[in-house]
């Protein structure tokens, strides 16, 4: 089943699989990505869990009439549009990665928070201190098209590893068409510039108040962890559970093994979840 929902960056594409009634997943992707790259990982999330899955404004099935206005504030009113437009779906546990994550940690922290069940936050964006060469980074290189075009399939090559998986691979052809996809690669451009915004980053992540599990990938070239996964640990709640994986930025697409021991342990019951040591 699809939903589309009106946003103001355009109408957001929704796929819903998994029994009625059952517990609520949301899933929100990286920059650039769709809801497609957690193929490898949402059959079996939807065999336990109603699971709700994102196409970000000018991906996927969704779309976004300017692509110039696309932005990670933008994105986080989007998450929230969808989130009105589940009916019945009172607790919901969000899945985000990078830029996904970003956003499930602003559910968690604004007007929705009450509705949010947990959070699974893997390689999650908004950790990484800004300073001029950040910045001057994600307006000048990144967030510039006629620069961006030539970085983001080497990029891709590194962040998704391995490679290993179906999944992965059908992730990094949707990458390799990209640079030939104007559309798209403006909004992929935007959304790393709103990266340099000085605002950009959780607002309160310390005060969050659900279970959250933090997946990080011990070889992520975007965010590293000794960088980013160490900031994050220290910014977010104390009952944050936190797990390094031997992965680059996309666990799920990788080692959906790994993803999923966790993350499956973790939503059966988010309070009373340990790590597997296996």
């Amino acid at each position: 089943m699809r939903i589309t929902v009106p946003t103001p960056l355009g109408d957001t594409a929704v796929r819903c699989e998994g029994p009625p009634g059952a517990p609520a997943v949301l899933l929100l992707h990286a920059n650039p990505g769709d809801g497609r790259d957690y193929d490898a990982v949402l059959a079996a999330l939807a065999g336990r869990h109603r699971t709700y899955v994102v196409d970000w404004p000018g991906y996927g099935d969704s779309t976004a009439p300017d692509p110039r206005l696309v932005s990670p504030e933008g994105l986080v009113e989007v998450a929230e549009r969808v989130l009105a437009a589940l009916d019945g779906e009172d607790a919901v546990t969000v899945i985000g990665n990078s830029v996904g994550g970003y956003v499930a940690c602003r559910l968690a922290e604004g007007a929705y928070a009450a509705r949010i069940a947990g959070l699974v936050l893997v390689d999650p964006a908004g950790f990484t201190p800004q300073n001029a060469v950040t910045r001057w980074f994600c307006r000048e290189v990144m967030g510039r098209p006629a620069v961006a075009r030539h970085l983001v399939v080497p990029l891709a090559r590194a962040y998704l590893g391995a490679r290993r998986t179906p999944s992965a691979r059908a992730t990094f052809e949707r990458v390799r068409r990209l640079p030939h996809r104007g559309e798209q690669l403006a909004v992929h451009c935007a959304i790393w510039r709103g990266f340099a915004d000085p605002g950009f980053g959780p607002k309160d992540p310390a005060a969050i108040d659900v279970p959250v599990l933090l997946l990080w990938g011990l070889r992520d070239p975007v965010v590293p962890v000794f960088l980013d996964g160490r900031r994050a640990r220290r910014t977010l709640p104390r009952h944050t559970v936190s797990v390094l994986l031997p992965t680059a930025h996309e666990p799920y697409n990788e080692r959906p093994d790994l993803f999923l021991r966790h993350t499956l342990a973790f939503l059966a019951d988010p309070r009373a979840f340990t790590p597997s040591r296996r």
